[in-house]
């Protein structure tokens, strides 16, 4: 432990979901890095986003690994919530997809002039358009103010698709996905690795597009407290910011990821198969379960110490914001959710210990 950083908590629950990109809290319990910052961390699993954010500002938490919007979001899903979030480390970008049905994907090919995500919206909109009660397609996402709603919606409007008029906008959680995609509740998905890469491999969807050649570089995980916590726990909030940037760092090499991958694999955090969450970790794309396996790069990018895709600034929170414009959810004190000057400190904090 650093002679420089005494945490005031030494014991800590940091709640997370059940996708690949949990992957830095994972390496950091792994490879002793928590420990190496003076912290004993337990690692809990969450079914939902909205339980998650539930247990933290109930302080049944000291941290989560939370989707990007959250923190920036908190007043208008709660609207009677006194306390705030803060985030002082952006863990990841990039990880989501949207997956269909097989069943959806078959019909609209009668509809298809190419397989491009472009043309499979545009095949949605024909097929809309085309029959006079057309059985309500069912997408879902993870959660109202989500990078998944974004980039569905995205996707939808690239057709000229009215999401809130022309189909049917549900919310699941993550791991709940691919059940009620086999079993006909829902049409189609937009979720965080494997769900997808897990949908195409058993043959219950086909993934249609990978949301990083969508909307590029869009942050998606980051470690959020509770300001009330962060303000009686400074060096505890930066001993866990300093552990989970060295493992974003280690993760971001890529002669690391199956190593990772083989971690995460294991029955007490995704316990689903090594090789699929390998191949995800790895930017290889499986889109269907009959077709060759393609490179998607970017997919998955983890924060570095040496480059600013961890830095939460208020620039990338107001970008997130904006885009939320249409939901009426915009305020420009939102964006301060986003603390670079936490960062700055973890960075220094770490160059220092070099």
């Amino acid at each position: 432990m650093s002679a420089l950083l005494c945490p005031e908590k030494k014991i800590i629950k940091l709640l997370y979901l059940r996708l690949t990109d949990s992957a830095p809290l994972i390496v950091a319990k792994e490879l002793g890095y928590f420990q190496e910052y003076g912290l004993k961390v337990q690692l809990q699993k969450e079914t939902s986003w909205a339980t998650l954010r539930d247990k933290l500002i109930a302080r049944k938490a000291d941290a989560a690994a939370m989707l990007a919007p959250m923190p920036l979001t908190l007043e208008q899903a709660l609207p009677n919530c006194h306390e705030r979030l803060l985030s002082g480390l952006i863990l990841s970008c990039n990880g989501n997809a949207i997956t269909l049905s097989a069943e959806l994907f078959e019909r609209l090919q009668n509809y298809c002039e190419g397989d491009s995500q472009s043309d499979i919206a545009l095949a949605l909109k024909r097929y809309l358009h085309d029959n006079k009660y057309p059985p309500t397609v069912r997408l879902a996402t993870v959660y109202p103010f989500s990078s998944h709603s974004l980039q569905l919606r995205y996707w939808l409007r690239s057709a000229d698709i009215d999401p809130d008029r022309d189909i049917k906008l549900v919310v699941l959680p993550p791991e709940q996905m691919l059940e009620n995609l086999h079993s006909g509740v829902i049409d189609g998905y937009c979720v965080g690795e494997p769900w997808n890469s897990l949908a195409a491999h058993k043959g219950s969807g086909v993934v249609i597009a990978a949301c990083n050649t969508l909307l590029p570089a869009m942050p998606e995980k980051v470690l959020t407290v509770t300001e009330s916590w962060h303000q009686a726990n400074p060096a505890t909030h930066l001993a866990l910011r300093a552990a989970l940037l060295k493992a974003c760092t280690w993760l971001a090499a890529r002669t690391n990821r199956a190593e990772a991958a083989k971690l995460l694999s294991l029955g007490q955090y995704l316990n689903l198969p090594e090789e699929l969450i390998q191949r995800s970790l790895n930017d290889q794309i499986l889109y269907h379960r009959d077709r060759e396996i393609l490179a998607n790069p970017g997919w998955h990018l983890f924060a570095h110490i040496d480059n600013d895709c961890g830095r939460p600034t208020q620039e990338k929170a107001r970008q997130l914001l904006e885009m939320y414009s249409d939901l009426g959810s915009s305020t420009l004190r939102a964006a301060e959710a986003y603390r670079p000057d936490l960062y700055r400190q973890t960075v220094d904090f770490l160059l220092a210990k070099k």
